[in-house]
């Protein structure tokens, strides 16, 4: 809501100074000060265009409507050099208007608390400055409270809205979470399988030396499964500080590989637990990955924080290879690293060409 309620602001703000200053350049009355009129025009058109530009790039802070107030309200106090006291009782000033448009700022971005003396002050100085007082007193009065009462109920509205998209997504992040689980578990199921009881079934059976490297390397394998699945889950609910998960993360991949951490971006990077999870699961991975097939000894990560969104950028310059060419039984790059990022909402991308190194590009959220 921000965005279209400064671009609203603004558009007021500009377009309340602009046609004051034609009604008063139109109205031929004798008995104003041209100069002064020049001089305040002047003043309120540059303060128009400094409010626009920091509206427009920044947040409508408070010192910035504060500031609006005062601009418009000494404006208003000097309405005695710059409206005829017969324009005022024709009820035909641009006055009205200007402190009309002064009390939108306010009531349109500031909460009661802040707004309430604001208001008062733009009314004060339309009182003090006008050379009568007619009935656009009372009708900035009724302005001021119709426009209170609209916008309290338009903000209570927005808080249960609010409330309402918290609860959604706090199903959606439980749902998420009990869907990964499941995903492990099957996940989990098939690495044992696959892995641990093979290597157990060669042992058994006596198919193959013990001091083999290929059983070394399997039993390699159902190791790493093993310890997965021995580690405990952290306490539920709980945010996951990614930088500190990928450096305990990157120091088990030593000393057989060394992997270089890096962050672009904004600290810290807090994500929900499921999140949190799923990308280091999916970075653990990939590493794995690079220490068994790359023949290399490093591998870089690269960490991208902006905005709420995050990526994850795992590198090596490796063997590479064919993605065309990987057999559907190998399931760790399609269950442990995709599947896995979609069930929390993210993405995953791998990347590979032979001799030319491979890159695992993780995204959340998605789009």
């Amino acid at each position: 809501m921000h965005l279209p309620v400064g671009r609203f602001v603004v558009a007021l703000r500009c377009g309340g100074v602009a046609v004051a200053g034609l009604a008063a350049a139109l109205n031929d009355d004798p008995g104003v000060s041209r100069g002064w009129q020049a001089a305040v025009f002047g003043v309120l058109a540059a303060w128009a265009a400094f409010f626009s530009l920091v509206a427009l790039r920044r947040e409508l802070t408070f010192p910035l409507v504060a500031g609006d107030a005062l601009v418009v309200g000494a404006a208003l106090a000097l309405q005695d050099r710059l409206i005829s006291r017969e324009a005022v009782l024709d009820e035909t000033t641009w006055g009205v208007m200007l402190a009309g448009t002064a009390l939108f700022v306010v009531q349109t971005t500031m909460r009661p608390a802040a707004g309430v003396p604001l208001v008062v002050l733009i009314i004060a100085a339309y009182v003090a400055g006008a050379p009568a007082v007619t009935s656009f007193v009372r009708a900035l009065i009724a302005e001021a409270l119709v426009i209170g009462a609209v916008m309290a109920l338009l903000r209570r509205g927005g808080r249960r809205a609010d409330e309402a998209i918290r609860e959604r997504d706090r199903d959606r992040l439980r749902a998420m979470v009990e869907a990964a689980r499941r995903a492990d578990e099957r996940h989990q199921r098939v690495q044992l399988h696959d892995s641990v009881l093979a290597v157990l079934t060669m042992v058994g059976s006596g198919a193959v030396r013990t001091d083999t490297p290929g059983l070394r390397r399997a039993a390699a394998r159902a190791l790493d499964v093993l310890t997965d699945s021995a580690g405990p889950p952290p306490a539920s609910g709980r945010d996951v500080d990614l930088m500190a998960a990928l450096a305990e993360l990157a120091a088990t991949m030593a000393p057989d590989l060394e992997v270089d951490l890096d962050l672009d971006g904004e600290p810290p990077v807090e994500l929900p637990e499921p999140v949190g999870l799923a990308i280091v699961g999916a970075a653990r991975e990939a590493l794995r990955n690079v220490r068994r097939h790359a023949n290399v000894t490093r591998a870089a990560v690269r960490v991208h924080h902006r905005d709420g969104t995050v990526s994850v950028e795992i590198t090596d310059r490796g063997a590479g290879f064919d993605m065309a060419r990987v057999p559907g039984t190998r399931l760790g790059i399609r269950r442990s690293i995709v599947e896995r990022m979609g069930l929390v909402g993210g993405a995953a991308e791998v990347t590979s060409r032979p001799s030319a190194g491979t890159k695992v590009a993780l995204r959340w959220p998605d789009g």
